[in-house]
């Protein structure tokens, strides 16, 4: 097979406006800290910094960021889409035998407010991107007053403390993620964050053996617990249910799960991470798609043939180098593996996915702090329940212009 390489050069011109006013904004956070308050979120990259500007006449400062990424791909042997999706593997239309494809959707804009007032500050975020079809999808949407968080952002049960760096859009596979609207409230004192959460209690329900309607009697619980930037562990405990009244199925089970994430230095330059996260009811946790595709691919939990709901164990291990290999070139290595215990005794399952290993290094260059490159190599290996295994390997290469 032959690659053939292009090479893409953009150029952006930014266009600004400038307010004058007498009254002082203020930074929304101190430069090199992460962009979002709601531990643990973040935008853009770690060293990311936005300045304020202040609405004449009020106590509210507002900041307005994003970035523009181009993205090139060249698929060997299946397509992952426009956002590296390994479980792409398991649909036999997605092979390939060479496609390159360039994209600009995982571009993104958000918007901030912080409003002093006699009882603290009040804060807002809002933000957006155009996957998976151009289009301007919801992200984050959420109001912070003192400890407390209200709205949409990263479920309390996920870290990014042990996620590398990497040009794919939410890192490796099996790492914990979600956005969920949420109640959260965070405490901190020196290097030591507690947060619990109610989230949103929606879940990923197998059609396999003509599935039911889902319910949702209760809210998901998660607590979390982080030391600095170096480790930190999560649980969470949910109930998942069918809805009796519209598919004659009335059962229940209980989800839950244990995430942890660590990252150690190794010297100045070079840090490792790593990735754990074990339990049952947990596939729409560990697949970056909508919990009706993931239904499909990593289920929450499924009907067997008694009639009975059943969560899905599942366990995941990822692990990593980051090395700087000065101010502005760095590189990371990793490899992360995903499995669940899909039942082999029926027959719709037999197809189904029971483990996935992805694995990728990659090489950025920070040009400067708005402007970063960079190439990848992945790789993604999966095995369906009947023993029949599938590989694909792809490049990808980024250039990303924050503003």
């Amino acid at each position: 097979m032959k690659f053939k390489k292009n090479v893409v050069l953009a150029v952006m011109l930014p266009a600004g406006m400038v307010l004058a006013q007498n009254s002082l904004a203020y930074d929304v956070v101190p430069a090199g800290q992460p962009v979002v308050t709601g531990e643990p979120s973040r935008v853009g990259a770690p060293w990311n910094h936005r300045s304020t500007f202040n609405i004449p006449g009020t106590n509210t400062d507002v900041a307005f960021g994003g970035y523009v990424k181009l993205d090139a791909f060249y698929d060997f042997d299946y397509d992952q889409g426009n956002a590296t999706d390994p479980l792409a593997l398991l649909n036999p239309a997605n092979r390939t035998d060479g496609r390159t494809n360039f994209t600009a959707y995982e571009s993104r804009l958000n918007f901030r407010t912080q409003t002093r007032t006699d009882y603290g500050t009040v804060s807002t975020y809002l933000e957006g991107h155009f996957l998976p079809d151009g289009k301007f999808n919801l992200r984050h949407a959420y109001g912070e007053y003192g400890p407390f968080l209200a709205g949409q952002s990263w479920t309390n049960f996920m870290h990014f403390l042990g996620s590398p760096r990497s040009l794919k859009l939410g890192g490796p596979i099996g790492y914990a993620t979600g956005r969920p609207s949420q109640l959260r409230y965070t405490h901190s004192a020196g290097p030591n964050t507690f947060a619990v959460s109610l989230e949103d209690p929606s879940y990923a329900l197998s059609p396999v053996n003509g599935g039911a309607d889902i319910e949702n009697p209760l809210p998901t619980l998660t607590a979390r617990y982080q030391y600095g930037r170096n480790f930190g562990i999560s649980a969470l405990v949910k109930e998942l249910a069918t809805n009796e009244a519209t598919s004659g199925v009335d059962e229940s089970t209980t989800g839950y799960g244990v995430a942890a994430q660590l990252a150690l230095p190794l010297g100045g330059a070079t840090t490792f991470k790593a990735n754990a996260t074990v339990g049952s009811g947990l596939g729409s946790y560990l697949s970056y798609v909508p919990d009706g595709v993931a239904g499909a691919r990593t289920p929450d939990a499924y009907i067997d043939n008694n009639g009975s709901l059943e969560s899905v164990d599942s366990q995941a291990f990822g692990v990593s180098l980051e090395h700087n290999w000065n101010g502005d070139w760095s590189s990371a290595v990793g490899t992360s593996r995903f499995s669940q215990d899909l039942p082999d005794d029926i027959a719709g399952f037999q197809a189904g996915l029971d483990t996935v290993q992805y694995s990728f290094v990659n090489l950025i260059w920070d040009v400067n702090q708005r402007l970063s490159t960079g190439i990848e190599y992945q790789h993604s290996d999966i095995e369906r329940v009947n023993g029949d295994s599938e590989d694909a390997s792809r490049i990808q290469a980024s250039v990303q212009f924050q503003f």
